[in-house]
């Protein structure tokens, strides 16, 4: 019958005191920080209710916009962008080193294997056998074990998948903002080209003007100072025209930047904004605790430092460290294999405690709790500032909305007011240059309800980055 040494009486307590007490957990209960927030938004609307298994993929918000051309781009932004890449490869990175944190958590076992010959000196009383000279082979396989009492090696585990949680939840941020500011400049874009042709528009009719008022000049209706008021009018639109042509180049560099692709070799023919922008699902002020990567992204670091002061309060305690080796050892290379040859040892037991650091154990428990207050007011300043966001969409949409539906009055107003200039002036009552006045009113009627309109679509992509998203 074969029996196995038993265990050394000296190694016996610390192993009871392993069963009995590892698994003891120093961090503090955490809690996320309670944020208050209302039941409702101050601003209401403009929404549309959610159906239940909505078929929108979710997280595809650009699919309210029903345009296709924005829903191509924004495929190539997420595959082509070096912005994305980098956010992706900061996940990689997080969730790589939040495997090596664990890694303490599990015994640690290393090969040896080794060879070395030896020679004495001859005038020692003690002679190896066989000569002065010998080989020494040796190989074995060390296990080494910390034994975690205080949960330090559980910590630190949990504080690196927090962070990989927090790194995932920054892909997800660097997303929302980069496909945000896609739909910005595009929108941006087409209002662009929506006052280009409204202006080419005005310029035709100026263009028209400008020849009629010339063949009246020779007719000896009208002074030369209305043909010049005329040409004036006509230069200036055409000059205002052109200028918004520069702008609209900077936009459509701006976009070729997001896809990943060079500005001089990337063009979007012009498309003037048409329709009005979506009505988005119902939201409350609760669900951008779920939604908001960036608020995610905090929550999970203030989770990874809370995890670090229990670290940091297990350095006030020793540790432990248990250690087993086996393998054999021989001089002959044909009993390397023989039972022989076989070498084991159980140990070292070490155990390390901390007794004078000169206060750098006690600096460290008060920087990771310091650490983890910063991170709390920090979640608190990003759930605020998400309201924030919010309110400012919200209303800024409602308002803009009151302003459009004003602004479309306004151009109609003025629209009937040049077609009475016309008839006046027809009709011998005024001067020509009160046509002009009223073509000058009309037209900057419609350049601000163009303008206001672009806005419409603008604020209804920061209401949707301000809600973190798709659906």
């Amino acid at each position: 019958m074969t029996t196995h040494p038993a265990l050394p009486p000296i190694l016996r307590p610390g192993l009871m005191a392993a069963l009995l007490l590892s698994g003891c957990n120093l961090a503090p209960n955490y809690q996320p920080p309670d944020t208050h927030l209302p039941t409702e938004f101050k601003t209401q609307g403009p929404w549309r209710t959610a159906k239940p298994g909505d078929d929108q993929p979710r997280g595809e918000w650009w699919r309210f916009f029903a345009d296709a051309r924005l829903g191509r781009f924004m495929q190539e932004a997420e595959s082509a962008s070096p912005t994305l890449e980098v956010a992706r490869q900061r996940v990689v990175v997080a969730k790589a080193q939040a495997r090596a944190d664990k890694a303490d958590l599990f015994p640690s076992a290393t090969m040896r294997n080794s060879a070395q010959r030896d020679r004495t000196t001859g005038t020692m009383a003690f002679q190896f056998a066989g000569g002065r000279t010998r080989t020494t082979l040796l190989n074995t396989l060390d296990l080494q074990y910390e034994i975690d009492f205080w949960g330090r090696n559980l910590n630190l585990g949990r504080a690196g998948s927090a962070r990989a949680e927090a790194a995932d939840a920054g892909l997800q941020s660097a997303r929302l903002s980069l496909l945000s500011e896609l739909a910005l400049n595009y929108y941006a874009l087409r209002a662009q080209d929506s006052q280009i042709a409204l202006l080419n528009r005005t310029v035709a009719v100026r263009q028209r003007t400008v020849d009629l008022a010339r063949k009246r000049l020779a007719q000896g209706d009208i002074a030369q100072m209305d043909v010049a008021q005329a040409e004036t009018d006509l230069a200036e639109t055409q000059a205002e025209a052109i200028g918004l042509e520069r702008d609209r180049a900077e936009l459509e560099h701006a976009i070729a930047l997001l896809l990943g692709k060079v500005p001089g070799e990337f063009s979007i023919p012009a498309s003037p904004l048409t329709g009005s922008p979506p009505t988005l699902p119902r939201s409350v002020p609760s669900a951008l605790l779920e939604r908001r990567p960036d608020i995610a992204a905090a929550e999970r670091e203030m989770a990874a430092l809370n995890a670090e002061v229990g670290v940091a309060r297990a350095a006030y305690f020793p540790s432990v460290t248990l250690g087993v080796r086996a393998g054999t050892q021989t001089s002959f290379y044909e009993l390397m294999d023989n039972h022989s040859s076989l070498i084991w040892g159980l140990g070292p037991a070490a155990v390390e405690w901390p007794l004078l650091r000169g206060g750098r154990v006690k600096a460290g428990h008060e920087v990771s709790k310091a650490r983890y207050e910063q991170a709390a007011a920090g979640y608190r300043q990003a759930v605020l500032t998400a309201m924030r966001e919010t309110e400012d969409a919200l209303s800024g949409l409602e308002i803009l909305s009151r302003q459009s539906a004003a602004q479309d009055t306004t151009v109609a107003s003025a629209t009937k007011a040049l077609e009475l200039a016309h008839k006046r002036y027809e009709s011998g009552l005024v001067a020509y240059y009160e046509v002009l006045d009223a073509q000058r009113t009309q037209l900057r009627a419609e350049r601000e309800a163009t303008r206001l309109k672009g806005e419409l679509f603008l604020s209804t992509v920061m209401l949707v980055k301000a809600l973190g998203g798709g659906w």
